[in-house]
């Protein structure tokens, strides 16, 4: 078995910044119409976007993942199953890319509070 951990933790008024100045190509680019729709819609709209990238550059942190031209942040996105628990959904190229199969098991852990996002990925792969 082996075990990989990312983990990020972003200032939310950078991200705050960083909308604000990148705009739509900026979310479209790093947010998946799914996560810019959920974010959108919450009062505290910039801590949802900021712990979302946290996920994101954790689960890159984890796997060593190199983005390629053509390819976005946009293409791993932060889900909830029902209970509300988070979890990551890839594309199958950025599955690829990181190197990650059926077996492996992804865990996320994302929280907010005041100044600051942050996320936890762990990785527990079988073999």
């Amino acid at each position: 078995m082996k075990i990989l951990q990312g983990i990020d933790l972003v200032k939310i008024s950078r991200m705050e910044a960083a909308i604000k100045r990148g705009g739509k190509r900026f979310l479209e680019r790093v947010f998946s119409k799914a996560e810019r729709k959920y974010c959108s819609g919450k009062r505290m709209m910039f801590e949802h976007y900021a712990a979302r990238f946290a996920a994101k550059e954790a689960l890159i942190k984890a796997t060593g993942i190199r983005l390629k031209k053509g390819q976005r942040l946009a293409e791993i996105e932060v889900r909830h199953e029902k209970t509300g628990k988070p979890f990551l959904s890839l594309t199958t190229a950025m599955r690829r890319a990181a190197r990650l199969d059926a077996r492996d098991r992804v865990e996320l852990s994302i929280a907010h509070e005041r100044e600051y996002a942050i996320a936890n990925v762990v990785i527990v792969k079988p073999r």
